[in-house]
């Protein structure tokens, strides 16, 4: 009789188990989907494209053990994702807007294992955190463009898409003038090996904020510089440093200068902005040499339109035509560097409009192209969060 009884209670035991463990695994199957779903909130695949893959998305479980500026051997399209247009705006979504709201990921994309990298400031920000996306693609090049991927972006404006007033740029267009430069999905050039622990960066805008600053030795201490448009050095290295290592900058950026002062070097790469269709033209003969400013096409990358309209309709969020030069590269810095400093940015009337002004220049706003008021206002939130560091000089 007892040994029925333990027999029965060790059986009863034994399914009593089985039911704890079968509960166990439906409560994570369920707590996985959950965390599935939160993942691949919004995102949708481009139909009829090669090279999507879900699985290829960075993963948080994972992200350490990669560097995040590693470039796959191709180039891959990655999925989409949509910042809704409710989490920046109390407005209602209006349905037209939506696909201004829809970016391209970039599949080669990994977190930074910098320690104290702007990224984790950024992410844990309550205004930035919930727009603050370093996965977007940010260059396009041969390897990501595609008729489906021409015919998705055509409708938006130059540099948002492909259409210029009563133009549009056709596919060849675009797909001949990308077959010229490499098909890189960084902007930057390093080996493994000789990447920094963490990427430091200047931001140098041409603000006469600059003028007097005695600021050149501690921009030329990052990592990276940046510099755009009329990027003088010569003769205002005790201001502006000496070194260059990213140019941001259209056809119009040269006119002016002389070419003995033209940035030119195999160090430095050209983040290049099409805002015109005489861009493509002018973008192919940088790329044949034929081009008065010459540059090595190996060192060339052009911006995505979808980077642009993340960066016009998430974080500007103005009426104006597009940001200023500054502004679109402080956005590449931002979003590719562990540190920023920011130097020139910001007009004001206490100083002169360039740093390179001969003579008291005022600054004159642009009505219409530039929105500088909503960028002032964006230097001086970032900088209060400790996201990057903003030289105020005494101007701000």
């Amino acid at each position: 009789m007892l040994k029925r009884f333990l027999k029965a209670g060790l059986a009863g035991g034994v399914l009593l188990m089985i039911y704890l463990l079968s509960k166990t695994n439906s409560l994570v199957a369920r707590s996985v989907h959950k965390a599935v779903d939160t993942v691949t909130e919004d995102v949708d695949v481009l139909p009829n494209t090669e090279n999507v893959n879900l699985s290829d998305k960075p993963s948080t479980a994972n992200a350490g053990f990669y560097d995040k500026l590693y470039d796959q051997p191709e180039p891959r399209l990655g999925p989409f994702f949509n910042i809704s247009y409710s989490k920046i705006s109390n407005s209602k979504r209006d349905p037209h807007w939506n696909s201004s709201f829809t970016y391209r990921q970039n599949p080669n994309w990994k977190n930074s294992t910098c320690n104290g990298s702007l990224q984790k400031r950024a992410f844990m920000s309550k205004e930035f955190g919930p727009i603050f996306r370093p996965d977007t693609q940010m260059l396009i090049n041969s390897k990501l463009f595609n008729v489906n991927e021409y015919w998705r972006l055509k409708h938006w404006v130059i540099p948002y898409g492909y259409q210029f007033r009563d133009q549009n740029l056709t596919y060849d267009e675009v797909r001949d003038t990308l077959n010229l430069f490499p098909a890189k999905d960084s902007i930057f050039n390093f080996s493994m090996e000789g990447k920094p622990e963490c990427l430091s960066c200047a931001v140098v805008g041409n603000g006469g904020i600059l003028n007097g600053s005695g600021m050149g030795k501690e921009i030329d201490r990052h990592d990276f510089i940046f510099r755009v448009n009329q990027a003088y050095t010569r003769g205002y290295e005790d201001d502006v440093g000496s070194r260059t290592t990213h140019y941001v900058f259209f056809d119009r950026s040269v006119l002016r200068m002389k070419r003995d002062h033209y940035p030119v070097s195999q160090n430095i790469t050209y983040i290049f902005v099409p805002c015109r269709i005489q861009d493509y033209s002018y973008l192919k003969r940088i790329g044949t040499g034929t081009n008065q400013f010459k540059v090595p096409p190996e060192n060339v990358r052009v911006l995505h339109p979808d980077f642009m309209r993340y960066m016009h309709f998430v974080w500007m969020r103005v009426r104006a035509f597009r940001p200023t030069t500054g502004a679109i590269m402080a956005m590449v810095a931002l979003h590719a560097c562990d540190k920023l400093s920011l130097y020139g940015l910001g007009y004001n009337y206490k100083y002169s409009n360039h740093y390179f002004d001969q003579e008291y220049n005022q600054f004159k706003r642009v009505l219409g192209s530039h929105d500088h008021r909503r960028e002032i206002k964006l230097w001086d939130a970032l900088d209060k969060e400790g996201i990057v560091n903003w030289y105020r000089r005494d101007a701000f």
